[in-house]
């Protein structure tokens, strides 16, 4: 089965299920300008976010293009105001490394899908189907050969949100990939938010992010961050943070290789 045909499967399945909502109960939103209802993870590495971050104990810059759209959203008149929002989301995964004045890039990786949210009271959930390749560029300069690196896959998260903490899980199972690693990932992770600094914009935070999986071993992948959020009443806006990250790389082409390092991160949350 090719990768399209899986993707229309899974939408049909989803538009099959939202069809047997009663029309008279729904309020029906499409293509307005919307946010995700289950929030982009803050620490998680492998979310679609645009920004960049230089590495502070290495020759080298991170640097990520992507987002989310929001083709419709539905909701119900009920207690607890349930909401779904089907999207698609898109990304590019950028390595650079420093020399001299240039940044040549080694390493790319490309990341497209489709999600479904819902919201029910304090829960969030998202399910999505998504795929993933990853390039060596002709910036490299290192001796390690190019592979193949594609890959296909479900996950499905749940977050709980108090008004200033939020824990989440998910579980990931890849139908498809080359190399034969990674099949599954468990994640678990939380984000600890203040109230406005000062009684202004600014706002505290510190979020953790644990992934765990098999490459070549058991693997666990651990990343911090820790900054402000600037950001208006939608959620949007600038994010500054401190990022502390250990385990295995996440790019695709040296997904084998451990990493650690440590950057300095600004993010533009759309």
């Amino acid at each position: 089965m090719t990768p399209i045909l899986r993707l229309l499967m899974v939408c049909s399945v989803i538009m099959l299920l939202i069809s047997h909502a009663s029309a008279d109960a729904a309020t029906w939103r499409f293509a307005s300008p919307q946010t995700r209802l289950f929030r982009p993870l803050l620490a998680d590495p492998t979310e679609t976010r645009f920004g960049f971050y230089p590495y502070l104990n290495k020759n080298r810059l991170e640097g990520d293009i992507g987002g989310s759209w929001e083709a419709f959203d539905v909701s119900w008149d009920d207690s607890q105001q349930t909401r779904l929002r089907f999207g698609l989301h898109a990304g590019v995964f950028t390595l650079l490394r420093k020399d001299g004045v240039t940044y040549p890039l080694d390493t790319v990786d490309f990341l497209i899908g489709i999600h479904t949210d819902v919201q029910r009271g304090l829960f969030t959930g998202r399910f999505e189907f998504t795929h993933v390749s990853a390039h060596l560029a002709d910036g490299f300069k290192g001796t390690r050969p190019s592979i193949t690196y594609s890959r296909e896959y479900f996950t499905l998260y749940g977050a709980y949100q108090w008004p200033y903490i939020r824990l989440y899980t998910s579980l990931r199972l890849s139908n498809h990939a080359i190399p034969d690693t990674r099949r599954w990932r468990l994640q678990a992770g939380g984000e600890l938010i203040s109230g406005r600094l000062f009684g202004h914009i600014p706002r505290g935070y510190i979020a953790y992010d644990l992934r765990f999986f098999r490459d070549n071993g058991a693997v666990a992948n651990q990343t911090i961050q820790a900054g402000f959020l600037i950001h208006n009443t939608a959620r949007t806006g600038l994010r500054l943070a401190l990022i502390v990250h250990t385990g295995r790389n996440e790019h695709g082409q040296f997904h084998d290789l451990n990493d650690q390092y440590m950057g300095l991160g600004l993010f533009f949350d759309l």
